[in-house]
């Protein structure tokens, strides 16, 4: 019995995953066809019942907590009345001259409209709300502690002006005063005289700025001075590197555990 229901579904599991790995590295039409066809129709069968599973443990959960009033159950009731509902709109009731099936994207049937008018209102209100919660997390992130709160700092402010019509009005010694007073701000605690301090700060600003008036900076400004060059640059190159090492990592995670999967050595998905 416990070979039924552990050692068996670890082999079918394993040897299921082998066969649909192999078909992307041996170039045989079969296994190609079966990785291709058969595999994603096997798995689209696996969800629809791991889908249906989920609506009778959704059920489950909220009627259990609605029967023993557990905490904020009131909010249970709503849930599954909204349950309900799109239910009885997608399967039962059609309200509309289109058949079954097709009804669920045609215009005048009551589920879409009920998808249209209410759901999607509902999650237009929902990341509504999120962003408040990105401004308190920005707000704690944005302060300046360190190197790197400076850099997330620095180039969120250039990213925000960067998109907006206002970045590419700031003229170019305004950028340059930006820069090197971040530049100042960065090295100020290691300059123990306040005086050589301001002298220098001063300094490099005329300095950079009247070489910008020799150059004729204003007719053709330097993309580093320039707020949406500057912009475009960042989600070109550091953005989309960082993005890129999260996206192997996020590789080499799923390789990692495919192979513990696969193995048998993942336990967890048994319940263990």
């Amino acid at each position: 019995m416990n070979f039924l229901k552990r050692q068996l579904a670890i082999v079918v599991m394993s040897a299921m995953g082998f066969i649909a790995l192999s078909g992307y590295f041996i170039n045989w039409t079969s296994l190609r066809n079966f990785t291709d066809k058969d595999a994603t129709n096997f798995y689209m069968i696996i969800a629809g019942f791991a889908a249906f599973l989920g609506c009778l443990n959704l059920l489950q959960l909220h009627l259990q907590k609605i029967a023993f009033k557990k905490e904020n159950w009131q909010y249970s009731i709503f849930t599954l009345a909204g349950f309900i509902i799109m239910v009885v709109f997608g399967f039962i009731y059609n309200g509309s001259d289109v058949s079954m099936g097709p009804h669920l994207k045609n215009e005048n049937s009551a589920f879409y409209w009920m998808y249209n008018y209410i759901y999607l209102p509902l999650g237009s209100t929902m990341f509504a709300l999120l962003a408040f919660f990105v401004a308190s997390a920005s707000y704690r992130a944005f302060r300046i502690r360190n190197f790197e709160a400076t850099l997330l700092l620095i180039s969120g402010v250039l990213l925000m002006l960067g998109r907006v019509p206002i970045g590419a009005l700031i003229p170019w010694w305004v950028v340059t005063i930006i820069f090197i007073s971040i530049f100042f701000a960065i090295i100020a605690p290691k300059v123990l005289s306040k005086k050589i301090f301001f002298i220098s700060y001063t300094f490099s600003n005329i300095l950079i700025i009247l070489i910008g008036i020799i150059f004729n900076w204003s007719e053709s400004v330097p993309p580093i001075l320039y707020i949406p060059s500057i912009q475009e640059w960042i989600m070109a190159v550091p953005a989309t590197a960082g993005a890129r090492a999260i996206m192997i990592g996020i590789a080499l995670g799923i390789v990692a555990q495919s192979y513990r999967i696969m193995t048998g050595r993942e336990r967890s998905i048994l319940g263990d």
